[in-house]
């Protein structure tokens, strides 16, 4: 029988042959921090898919550093007049992202700049999502720059609801993955979000 060119073998992930060393998947586990191209430096001959693939199968997938002490303190500081936006000049290496949800860990209200009512757009899980993106203090603009999504959830999907066209899936995996949330089938063919934490 042919092989496919990528399979799972017990703990290892194989490709065209080439099964990961203990000493690579190592590598692979302690540098979580690590985006795939800053990992690759450190697996020569190892393709970002590749080391991609590893990481789906283990389990060790990305994860942001934690935050210091001195972090901390510096967003308790600047939080009331500053906002997660004004952080990340003195957090350089912080996305926005990463302090606005830190700060509501720490239970830190951000300075908040005004944003008009959130409106419905007639997409379930979009809604969801933008609701959610909106407690936790994010704009949805803002979601959209951070996900890569274009203007999805800004205003897209409420095109497509519009159109008649089902929602845009790739766009809500990605959100639900940077919520740490799951998509949940229904038998009906619908999904619903779970977030976890609530």
């Amino acid at each position: 029988m042919r092989s496919s060119g990528a399979e799972r073998s017990d703990s290892f992930f194989v490709r065209c042959g080439k099964q990961y060393t203990n000493a690579e998947a190592e590598i692979i586990r302690r540098n979580r921090h690590l985006k795939l191209h800053e990992l690759q430096l450190l697996l020569p001959g190892r393709s970002r898919h590749s080391i991609s693939g590893k990481r789906s199968s283990t389990g060790f997938t990305y994860r942001r550093p934690p935050f210091t002490h001195g972090e901390d303190e510096e967003i308790r500081r600047y939080a009331p007049t500053r906002g997660a936006t004004g952080i990340t000049h003195v957090l350089p290496h912080r996305t926005k992202w990463d302090i606005t949800k830190r700060a509501r860990e720490l239970g830190v209200t951000l300075f908040n700049s005004h944003e008009l009512p959130l409106k419905i757009l007639g997409e379930p899980l979009a809604d969801a999502i933008r609701k959610r993106a909106r407690e936790d203090g994010f704009s949805v603009r803002a979601l959209d720059a951070e996900l890569g999504t274009g203007l999805y959830f800004t205003s897209c999907a409420a095109l497509r609801v519009q159109r008649g066209s089902k929602p845009n899936m790739t766009a809500i995996r990605k959100a639900i993955e940077f919520f740490d949330a799951a998509l949940i089938p229904g038998p009906d063919g619908t999904y619903t979000i779970d977030w976890k934490d609530e």
